[in-house]
């Protein structure tokens, strides 16, 4: 047994029930706001949108949806101005309006913002959020659906068209790799969402293990996801929340989780690791961070 299944062995009174609200869409703290993965995507988007800058009526909103439902997100899509609108998922409840002139997006100039933009992110990776054209995504807000706006509610889609895109001037080998890897992006992400709806209907261990195991294929094909990282981001934040409490156990779940997902965090093995010693288990923390390296 790894050391990790003997210390989560001492936390088994938190249950699933516990779980749920940890690692599901029930808020655990206040709503936060967006957090430094969902940043960086959207910075990284309007980027790729917007290689020049914004034009004369071109307009980018980061909106949060976490208290939207299924129509009032439909109107604001259907109002959204721009002769082109196209959404993109950062977040779970943090997603991009982009409205623009016209449709097609010359790949050229956003291949070379990201070259000459040390700060900018991974350019095909940025694609990993893309949604699809307000055409596309309109009716899956259908004004019959009730409930909060989900992301899942795309995992069943087929990928996406990407024809918007304009490779005139990129070199042909470089267009097919970079198809590829959009393609690639896209794919990923559907783990990542298939992943949050294990998580929030979660009901059982086998469930419970099939989100973290969705998570962590995910992880290992793109670490970077912003949507993924944003779920990390905020299970950390709930621990340290938990931590602050005095609710080590609760803390420990969701450290547990970062680090399943994550086995290279050392922030989520030292936080894990000063849990186990809250609750008295100094030989545990000691053995944990002894074996992973983790100071």
């Amino acid at each position: 047994m790894s050391l990790f299944l003997l210390a989560s062995a001492l936390v088994a009174a938190t249950g699933v029930f516990a779980w749920r609200q940890l690692c599901g869409r029930a808020a655990v703290v206040p709503p936060q706001p967006p957090g430094e993965a969902v940043k960086v995507a959207a910075a990284d988007i309007e980027a790729l949108e917007f290689p020049s800058g914004r034009g004369e009526g071109e307009v980018a909103e980061l909106v949060d949806v976490g208290e939207m439902d299924a129509a009032e997100f439909r109107r604001r899509l259907k109002s959204f101005p721009g002769e082109s609108v196209r959404l993109w998922m950062p977040g779970e409840r943090h997603w991009l309006l982009v409205g623009r002139r016209e449709a097609a997006l010359p790949l050229a100039a956003s291949l070379e913002r990201f070259a000459a933009d040390s700060g900018l992110g991974s350019f095909v990776g940025a694609f990993a959020s893309y949604a699809g054209s307000r055409e596309e995504v309109m009716p899956a807000f259908e004004e019959k659906l009730e409930g909060k706006v989900l992301p899942q509610w795309f995992v069943t889609r087929e990928v996406p068209r990407f024809d918007w895109l304009d490779f005139a001037g990129v070199d042909d080998d470089i267009a097919a790799e970079t198809r590829a890897e959009i393609r690639s992006m896209q794919v990923v992400r559907r783990l990542v969402l298939e992943g949050n709806i294990a998580a929030v209907k979660a009901g059982d261990d086998k469930a419970l293990d099939d989100a973290v195991d969705c998570w962590r294929r995910a992880a290992k094909r793109n670490p970077r996801d912003p949507m993924l990282l944003d779920r990390l981001e905020r299970l950390s934040r709930n621990g340290e929340t938990f931590f602050r409490l005095g609710k080590f156990q609760q803390a420990m779940k969701c450290y547990e989780t970062v680090i399943a997902v994550r086995p290279g965090d050392e922030a989520a093995i030292a936080n894990f690791a000063a849990c186990l010693r809250r609750i008295g288990r100094n030989d545990l923390a000691d053995r944990v961070l002894e074996k992973t390296g983790a100071k």
